[in-house]
């Protein structure tokens, strides 16, 4: 079974880069007509090649190259290809070692988190000393990502060094984690052109899942969706595309951006699966290198808060400004903490790599990590913002931290909102989930939330004595209604569906929740003692009045008659039916087995016929029937009424 790479080259003009390409691929990577002419790169090219993978009877990879440009000129081109890259081929010449653009590209390949390297001594048969040029070189390299890399000398017109650059190749991809797949594919669109009668057609390297025929994707910054009619890779069709592929999708349904009109050209972004929005500001950690890069003055300035600057990601860059912390100047070697604030909306994932250069295009100043895809503008430079910041920036690929700092920060959060903009699949992110539930530092309530175990467990306490508290001061009330509870948490409630997850913890630890009245199993109702004379009168008139009760003003003559009155209907032991109404709750229950006697005997019965049955008036008799109607005891059918 194959297995795809990308890998790309970096390393200054002149050094060979292009034609080494050619060497191995077969294909000249300089497509326009302008780069054939010069002798000079200017546009990312493309080649692929194929090697037996070591140690296997007939596997292979199955390697696409990106060809960067190596003038300082076109750094911006050269960004746009490496971003995705699993190997970078790092092109010195042995006539002409280490120069300004072989730091400049060192510095973008290391903010861009790329971990592979190996470094080809180019036109090797120009020098009388190899081994003398090659130590110097390996010492150009200590204290950088290149410091270890294996040094091989080549000759592109030779062949010298070929095989063994072939070998290098096999042998480091060989231990090299294949591209992640997590469920989530991106292209970051490197081409974007029309052919007449095909419609509009993106290239770029497919990253973070596999992409089928009929996939929809999402389009960033536009936000226009689009499906995939068919896919490429190397000119050959496929049914389905995997991580590590230089990707060719056929998008009809999706223009080509034009002055006015949203589409899609190099530097958007594809994204398939649930993706989350995208934002006008990320927050980031971001470093500066410490070595200086040859005449590029701004490579030692300070970065200060406000600086505007271009931040590239995947195949694009967006003007934005940096904020940091107060009283921070990032100096050549330093790290921080900061915002980045942009011109337009960029979709990023936590854990992704950006590249950050000056407005002008004449320096390449930083890396930056993302944190957090989703921050808000406000309280960036609060306590609790940076300690949530730096918490994430001690280990920003680990999944459990990150959702471990999401739900302490916003402490319930809904599983879709935990699940995007991550670099995971959901197995993942549900594993990890349940690692953490387990170790109680999270809390599951049902499917669709969880909650931050030490926030949660004080909401739950202040919550339980909340109610007691309303039993003890009133002891007559049945219990406390939930709008009152809710009111009495404040803004802790304030989160879609935290509420209803409350009320649904409390129910299981020793509460009743009901027609939104929530009470402690514990809770018996206590009738004042002042109350108890005119309670005991109001029962007394009802007991003895039966069927044909007197209004419910006449029981509430006096301010205590009316606290035992509410007390009484709280309690069922009176039944108010409607504003003139109230039965004995005695009475009630008797009428109620005789009404059901009597239509269970006849089948149906009419108002009239049960008013002369109970021997009452329509008064009693029309109030009590709609309340067995709301009560789910009767239907009534026209004049009849039957049992439920």
């Amino acid at each position: 079974m194959p297995r795809n790479f990308i890998i790309g080259t970096a390393g200054h003009i002149d050094h060979g880069k292009s034609t080494l390409v050619q060497t191995l691929t077969g294909t000249n990577p300089d497509r326009l007509p302008e780069e054939k002419e010069r002798g000079v790169t200017i546009e990312l090219g493309f080649a692929h090649f194929s090697l037996p993978i070591p140690n296997t009877q007939s596997d292979a990879f199955e390697i696409g190259v990106v060809d960067v440009p190596g003038h300082a000129d076109f750094v911006n081109n050269m960004v746009a290809g490496v971003g995705s890259i699993d190997l970078a081929i790092f092109i010195v010449a042995a006539d002409d070692s280490w120069m300004p653009q072989s730091e400049e590209h060192l510095q973008i390949l290391t903010y861009l988190g790329i971990k592979n390297f190996i470094v080809a001594l180019t036109k090797a048969d120009l020098v009388d000393d190899l081994e003398f040029v090659t130590e110097i070189l390996a010492d150009d390299l200590q204290g950088t990502a290149l410091e270890g890399a294996p040094i091989i000398p080549v000759s592109a017109p030779t062949g010298l060094g070929i095989d063994e650059l072939k070998e290098a190749i096999a042998n480091t991809l060989s231990d090299a984690a294949d591209p992640r797949d997590f469920e989530q594919p991106r292209l970051a669109v490197d081409r974007a052109f029309s052919p007449k009668g095909v419609g509009t057609v993106v290239t770029g390297t497919l990253t973070g899942g596999k992409l089928a025929v009929g996939t929809q994707l999402t389009a960033y910054p536009s936000g226009l969706k689009t499906h995939v009619r068919s896919i490429q890779n190397h000119s050959a069709s496929l049914d389905e595309a995997v991580p590590g592929m230089r990707t060719a999708l056929n998008l009809p349904d999706l223009p080509l951006s034009a002055k006015g009109k949203k589409g899609v050209s190099r530097g958007h972004l594809l994204v398939g699966g649930n993706p989350g929005e995208a934002t006008l500001e990320i927050d980031v950690e971001i470093t500066r290198a410490r070595r200086p890069i040859p005449g590029q003055t701004g490579t030692q300035r300070p970065l200060k808060s406000n600086h505007r600057i271009f931040v590239h990601h995947g195949s694009g860059r967006t003007q934005a400004r940096v904020l940091f912390p107060e009283d921070i100047v990032l100096n050549p070697g330093d790290t921080s903490i900061a915002q980045l604030r942009f011109d337009h909306p960029i979709h990023t994932l936590a854990g992704e790599r950006l590249v950050i250069r000056e407005l002008s295009g004449e320096a390449t100043l930083a890396g930056a990590i993302v944190l957090d895809p989703h921050p808000t503008r406000r309280q960036f430079r609060s306590v609790q913002r940076q300690s949530f910041l730096h918490a994430r920036a001690e280990a920003p690929n680990d999944l459990q931290g990150l959702l471990r700092t999401h739900l302490e920060r916003d402490h319930f959060v809904p599983t879709h909102v935990l699940n995007q903009s991550l670099p995971f699949s959901d197995a993942e992110v549900k594993a990890a989930l349940k690692k953490l539930t387990k170790a109680n530092e999270i809390v599951a309530r049902g499917e669709k939330h969880f909650a931050y175990a030490s926030y949660w467990k004080e909401l739950v306490k202040k919550s339980s004595k909340v109610v007691q508290d309303y039993h003890l001061s009133h002891s007559d009330h049945v219990g406390m209604s939930t709008d009152l509870l809710k009111k009495n948490l404040g803004t802790a409630t304030a989160v879609k569906g935290l509420f209803d997850a409350l009320l649904s913890q409390l129910a299981e630890k020793n509460f009743k929740v009901s027609d939104n009245i929530i009470c402690h199993n514990s809770h018996s109702l206590e009738l004042p003692p002042e109350l108890e004379a005119p309670a005991a009168e109001i029962l007394k008139i009802l007991e003895e009045s039966g069927l044909v009760p007197p209004l419910p003003a006449e029981l509430q003559a006096t301010p205590n008659h009316q606290a035992a009155y509410k007390f009484l209907a709280r309690t069922r032991q009176i039944i108010p039916l409607d504003p003139k109404v109230t039965l004995g709750g005695e009475i009630f229950q008797v009428t109620l087995e005789r009404v059901r006697d009597f239509i269970e005997k006849n089948g149906q019965a009419t108002a009239s016929e049960l008013r002369q049955h109970l021997n009452t008036s329509r008064k009693v008799i029309m109030p009590l029937l709609e309340r067995l109607d709301r009560d789910k005891i009767t239907r009534r059918d026209g004049d009849f009424r039957t049992l439920i």
